[in-house]
């Protein structure tokens, strides 16, 4: 075949003018919604749980106490007749002194098989024993001391009417009848063989430094070496009122600012107690001085204590602050709320309108009841009327009228369980900067695992969620 036969076919090019077009407006359009994907704010969802919320705060305090230190008038050897933590009458024997140091001799030899020990007198032996084992600890050679001293001083404090009736064979043997003498409380209280050097300190003397390394430090006034005239050798407390000083930030302070008592959680033994608050500033430190009443020989030997202050504890439904609207509502007596006609459940009310004619009629208009008070009011939207709807119980009542004006703030969330927004009361028993604790078992309110809005500013109610 030549190449003069062959015929070549052109194809006319289509025009893609209005297909780049079509793309160019379909590729804006997917922008458009990539770019609001990522700035629209969307509707968030919380699930409610029950929940128990506290708002506490552990801190560590010094304890002020009426107490003083006791010196001895003479030197000599000490032998105590009292035992830790006893109570001191003015007829109380205390101690002995011996300046010779043969009275001990002598005091071994004396017949004490007549001494029986009580029942009170022996629960303490037991007591102080079990109180030794539980916080027995290898590094604490003070414990070990004290046990054995609270033991030996029991056994005393039980021995010494024996003592007495041989008062004059042990001042005898003594050899000088001014050698031994038995030396009286001098004041009323509780006795204490302990003395960490703070008993002087007041609350105006209460600065930043005794807050710095809070650690008990002991030393025991017990001792078989003899003592110079004018020797500490006990310490005792005269009033059951004792106080714990804490140290506070700002915000710690401005809780207990115009707080007349708090609960306080002492954790050595678990109590609980309602001091009185008293709050004080000093050299630009927030202080609060929490006042006892009882209790106070339990902790005769801490000079500082680990406590809880419980503000607020409640047990409930939690959820977020952010979820927490204010609906508007009118405020009316229970027996104004009717119910559609038929079967229908739907709660309302008779509102009274008038015809274009001038003539009344009564509409049932639903509403839902919000909240119920204890004083047998509702609460209903007020969005649903304006100001000075008039409603009435029944159509044959005029003389029940009342008008709609007053509203009242109602706090709830919007529960979304059924895909659209419904307003639910909530009665709240705690609440932080993050979380509140609201009411649970209120028929009215919300249940456990219900779900709501997070967001409330970013719908309405009965809006349609999906």
């Amino acid at each position: 075949m030549s190449r003069k036969n062959q015929k070549v076919v052109k194809m006319k090019r289509r025009n893609s003018y209005f297909l780049g077009i079509f793309f160019l407006v379909f590729a804006i359009y997917l922008l458009v919604l990539f770019i609001q994907s990522f700035t629209k704010e969307h509707i968030s969802i919380y699930e409610v749980n029950q929940k128990q919320i506290a708002d506490n705060e552990n801190l560590r305090g010094i304890i002020l106490r009426e107490e003083s230190l006791v010196k001895t008038d003479s030197a000599g050897y000490i032998n105590y007749y009292a035992g830790e933590g006893s109570r001191l009458s003015a007829s109380t024997t205390v101690y002995s002194t011996d300046t010779e140091g043969a009275v001990a001799e002598t005091i071994s030899a004396i017949d004490t098989n007549d001494v029986v020990l009580s029942e009170e007198d022996t629960r303490n032996v037991r007591s102080d024993i079990a109180s030794f084992r539980d916080d027995f600890s290898l590094s604490d050679y003070a414990g070990i001391i004290n046990l054995r001293y609270n033991v030996e001083n029991a056994l005393l404090e039980s021995s010494d009417i024996n003592l007495t009736k041989n008062l004059n064979q042990i001042k005898r043997d003594s050899g000088k009848k001014n050698s031994f003498s038995l030396v009286k409380a001098k004041k009323t209280g509780i006795i204490s063989f302990c003395t960490d050097g703070l008993e002087g300190l007041t609350l105006g003397s209460i600065d930043q430094s005794y807050f710095q390394e809070m650690t008990d430090q002991w030393r025991q006034l017990r001792s078989s070496k003899p003592v110079e005239k004018g020797d500490v050798v006990y310490r005792i407390v005269t009033s059951e009122t004792w106080s714990v000083v804490v140290s506070l930030t700002r915000e710690q302070y401005a809780k207990l600012l115009k707080q007349d008592s708090v609960l306080v959680r002492i954790k050595k033994d678990n109590i609980s107690m309602t001091p009185t608050v008293r709050t004080f500033t000093s050299e630009g430190g927030y202080y609060a001085n929490l006042v006892f009443d009882k209790y106070m020989i339990h902790y005769l030997n801490n000079r500082y204590l680990d406590i809880e202050i419980q503000f607020n504890n409640a047990d409930g439904l939690k959820i977020p602050v952010s979820s927490i609207l204010k609906k508007k509502c009118y405020v009316i007596p229970a027996d104004y709320i009717t119910y559609g006609s038929g079967t229908s459940n739907t709660s309302g009310v008779a509102r009274l309108s008038y015809t274009d004619s001038g003539r009344e009629q009564i509409d049932f208009v639903p509403a839902e009841v919000y909240y119920r008070d204890d004083k047998d009011n509702v609460y209903i939207s007020a969005d649903l009327f304006p100001p000075g709807t008039v409603i009435q119980k029944n159509e044959g009542a005029a003389s029940t009228r009342i008008t709609l004006a007053e509203t009242e703030e109602l706090e709830g969330v919007y529960n979304c369980n059924q895909g659209y927004c419904r307003f639910r009361y909530i009665n709240k028993l705690y609440e932080n900067q993050e979380y509140a604790i609201i009411e649970k078992g209120n028929s009215y309110s919300l249940s456990n695992y219900d779900h709501i809005i997070l967001n409330p500013e970013k719908v309405s109610e009965n809006d349609i969620l999906y």
